[in-house]
Parts: structure tokens; sequence; C-alpha cells
């Protein structure tokens, strides 16, 4: 008998301490998370936030401009991941225990590597799906709870960062780049610099005199990725 106590002990203390773990494992939402009640678009539609994200008659978030992902099972709003980029859409399924990531399509660019890049310090929505709102047995939309989150700069500078001036030909601006950067540039840059990424920097020299009448005069943006994130770097012909 003594041996049966002890054993329905140790199975009590294994049901608790796997209790434990689970709380464990669930995070606390961030001190900025917003509850909301999410009606859909036949009972109220209901906004997200400062984006064009509702649900719509389909059961489906839905946005025109914006770009949604839909990250998965996740065990609340305060999971932190960094932006999921692969499978953007306008149109996903509501499906409770999910996380979302919404980004602003302007914010998103995608480099000749074919990867995908949210910009330095642009804000984006992560939220999760807590259960259907549900009337008379029917989903009029959802409860959510969501943050506004910006991405890790890593070791990229700050948006619109000026690496240089230059006003003849031959003079260089450079900038030496993270490990593993992709560069990107518009049509232009070719026809007034010599651009090279040779040794993990960026140089920039200037190979057409700029004068007041050929259109030389300006900025010229470079656009830098590491890994989920870019910036845009600046060189100034003065």
């Amino acid at each position: 008998m003594g041996k049966n106590i002890l054993s329905r002990f140790l199975l009590i203390g294994f049901l608790f301490a796997g209790v434990s773990c689970s709380n464990d494992d669930v995070p606390n939402d961030p001190e900025s998370t917003v509850s909301l009640n999410m009606l859909d678009e036949g009972h109220g539609k209901t906004w997200l936030g400062e984006s064009d994200v509702y649900i719509n008659d389909a059961n489906n978030f839905y946005a025109y401009s914006c770009l949604i992902a839909d990250v998965g099972e996740a065990g609340g709003v305060g999971v932190t991941m960094p932006p999921k980029l692969e499978n953007l859409v306008h149109e996903v399924a509501v499906t409770p225990g999910h996380i979302y990531q919404v980004f602003d399509n302007e914010a998103v660019r995608e480099f000749p590597s074919g990867a995908r890049a949210v910009a330095v310090g642009a804000e984006y929505y992560r939220f999760f799906v807590v259960s259907p709102i549900l009337v008379d047995d029917k989903s009029t939309g959802a409860i959510v709870k969501y943050v506004l989150v910006s991405p890790d700069t890593k070791e990229l500078p700050e948006y619109g960062h000026v690496i240089g001036k230059v006003n003849y030909v031959g003079e260089q601006a450079s900038m030496e780049l993270p490990e593993g950067a992709e560069c990107f540039w518009y049509g232009g840059i070719p026809e007034v610099f010599d651009v090279s990424t040779d040794d993990g920097i960026l140089k920039m020299t200037l190979a057409k005199t700029p004068t007041e009448y050929n259109g030389v005069q300006g900025n010229y943006n470079v656009y830098v990725r590491l890994d989920d994130v870019y910036t845009s770097v600046v060189v100034q012909v003065k």
C-alpha cells in the first residue's frame, strides 16, 4: 500500500510538472498589446489597427494594400520572431491559435536573389487569433490580440544614411558591408558611377562630370539587404 501511495504522489507530481511546463511555454502579452473584437464585414467590419486588414464574408483576413503572412500555430502574441516574408498574400483564412504578420506593401522589397526584406525602421503588426466570435453558433468575427513591432536593424545603418558626397570625376564614396549583404540599385547609377562591392566594401566612384545642365547632380540610392531587413544608403552628387 505504501508503494501505491508513493506512486500516486509521484504521478501527481509529474502531472503538476507537466502543467507548469505547459504554462511556461505560453509567453506573456507585451505591455503594448491591444485586444480587439474584430467583427467581419457583415457585422460591422472592424479594421486591424491602422492597417486595411479586415475579415471578409468568407471568414478570411483580407487587405488591399497590405501584405499578410500566416506564420502558423503559436502560444500567443508575445511570441517573438523575425519577419516572415516568403508567402505574403492579400487574403488568408482566419485560424484560431495562429499568429500573423501584416506589412505595408511599400516597406517590402524583393532583391535580385529573390529574397524579400522589410525596410529598417518600418513598423508592422503581429497579431494572434484567440477565438472566433460566435452568435447563434455563427461566426461574426474573431477575438485577436495585436502589437506593433519593428524588425531588428542588425548591422545596417538607418534608412537614407548618407555615405558620401562627391563632385568630381574619380571621387569615391564607400561603405563597409556586413558579411552576407546583398546590394541592389536602379538604372541611372551605372551611367554616373563605377560601382564595386568587392572585398565586402561598397565603392561608388563618380564617372561623369556633374554640371548644372546634364542632370547628374542629385541623390543616388543603393539598397542593402542583410537577411530579412534592408536599408537605403545615399551618395550625393553636388
